[in-house]
């Protein structure tokens, strides 16, 4: 059988970006010496992320008639031609995969791409289903993003081989709101981002040099999205320099790409009288994240969304103690000190209290065996993706 897995995610999208990445990597690990397994990517930049982690991967181009560029989101909207711009994009990509002989395409992000496939089969994978649990915000809610979502799931999961989805709570909340089968989804655990491995890391004195920064800060590396609650550590730093002495050295790094809140967040930041404590990285190089994590007196995570999210793991195997938001606890066991994402008085208590070393060795122990535990799951899921995927060769065989 010949696998077409897809990567159509540039590297801005961070966590999901990795993950896919981490999909691709783990396809051709489990089934890779019995299947041919060929990766795509949409964004061509990608290419050379890929080739650095050994993944040799097709440009797989998108242009329209004539040469012409992808018509963007944003034109599309306005002239209503949104939906018939990702099914002409759609039927090219399918038709491309068709003439290369792939038998099943994998989609390793959020994709509308297999909503408008005609004949080829194909996994697809949710990450996250935030537009029903959190639905005031926002990026999934204004400007038709909640109804595009909706008709996504409707129209991409009923038709899918497999699903995969990154926690059996997802799972279950998918059966719940979609009426999918159960049986047709595995629930796979996210992994730390393969670039933090020493390999692809510059030193730690170099990276904290480069942008002015010493160990000993609050680590928070997250999109400027709203739902990451930037705005919560703020004011949990506001709070915090009233707890500690004047002179206390109190920082806190922010790390990810401006999807439009980051204005926002210095203007709160300045009128809470915190931009002193605060460094904005922006969007930084992958090869400078084992570092920035390394440099860490602990990694924070005040989101909303979940249920799952990767700088928990990532945090565990550098070896960090995190605090998390409290009411996404099923993925952290007790590897973490939990805040109410709403509570910035909670946030503050533990930040001060993790800056008791005896906690922080507690948390970083609980973190590695926590780690144990994500990694086990992995395994077994991967065993039964595996066997799925032996279940459609059998299939495959019944037609030309």
């Amino acid at each position: 059988m010949k696998i077409g897995i897809l990567l159509e995610n540039p590297i801005h999208v961070g966590g999901g970006f990795n993950q896919g990445l981490n999909a691709i990597l783990q396809l051709q690990r489990i089934i890779g010496k019995k299947h041919e397994v060929v990766a795509f990517t949409t964004i061509e930049a990608s290419l050379q992320h890929l080739e650095r982690l050994g993944i040799h991967a097709q440009h797989l181009s998108i242009a329209g008639p004539a040469g012409l560029p992808r018509i963007g989101r944003a034109v599309l909207r306005r002239l209503g031609l949104k939906e018939s711009g990702t099914a002409r994009v759609a039927a090219k990509i399918e038709n491309t995969l068709l003439e290369a002989g792939i038998d099943l395409a994998y989609f390793v992000t959020h994709s509308s791409t297999p909503n408008h496939f005609r004949k080829l089969n194909y996994i697809t994978t949710v990450l996250d289903l935030c537009h029903r649990d959190d639905l005031e915000f926002p990026e999934v809610s204004s400007d038709g993003k909640f109804e595009e979502r909706e008709r996504h799931f409707w129209t991409c999961l009923p038709r899918a081989v497999a699903i995969m989805v990154a926690s059996r709570q997802l799972l279950k909340r998918i059966v719940t709101r979609y009426g999918i089968d159960e049986e047709r989804m595995i629930a796979m655990p996210f992994e730390p981002s393969p670039f933090l491995s020493e390999a692809h890391s510059i030193d730690r004195t170099a990276v904290l040099g480069n942008y002015g920064l010493r160990d000993g800060f609050y680590f928070y590396p997250a999109q400027f999205w709203p739902h990451k609650n930037h705005i919560r550590i703020l004011e949990a730093i506001s709070l915090l320099k009233q707890k500690l002495a004047v002179d206390a050295d109190i920082r806190v790094v922010f790390s990810g790409a401006d999807h439009g809140n980051v204005a926002w967040i210095k203007q709160q930041a300045r009128q809470l009288g915190v931009s002193d404590n605060v460094t904005f990285l922006g969007f930084v190089p992958v090869d400078h994240m084992r570092a920035l994590y390394e440099g860490a007196l602990a990694v924070v995570m005040s989101t909303y969304f979940g249920p799952t999210n990767l700088p928990p793991l990532e945090a565990w195997a550098l070896g960090r103690p995190l605090i998390y938001s409290a009411h996404l606890n099923e993925q952290i066991g007790d590897a973490a000190l939990l805040a109410d994402a709403d509570d910035a008085a909670q946030w503050a208590d533990a930040m001060l209290r993790i800056r008791d070393p005896a906690v922080a060795v507690d948390l970083i122990e609980k973190g590695r065996k926590q780690l144990k535990v994500v990694n086990a799951e992995r395994l077994e899921a991967e065993a039964l993706f595996a066997s799925r995927l032996e279940q459609f060769v059998q299939r495959r065989k019944c037609w030309e």
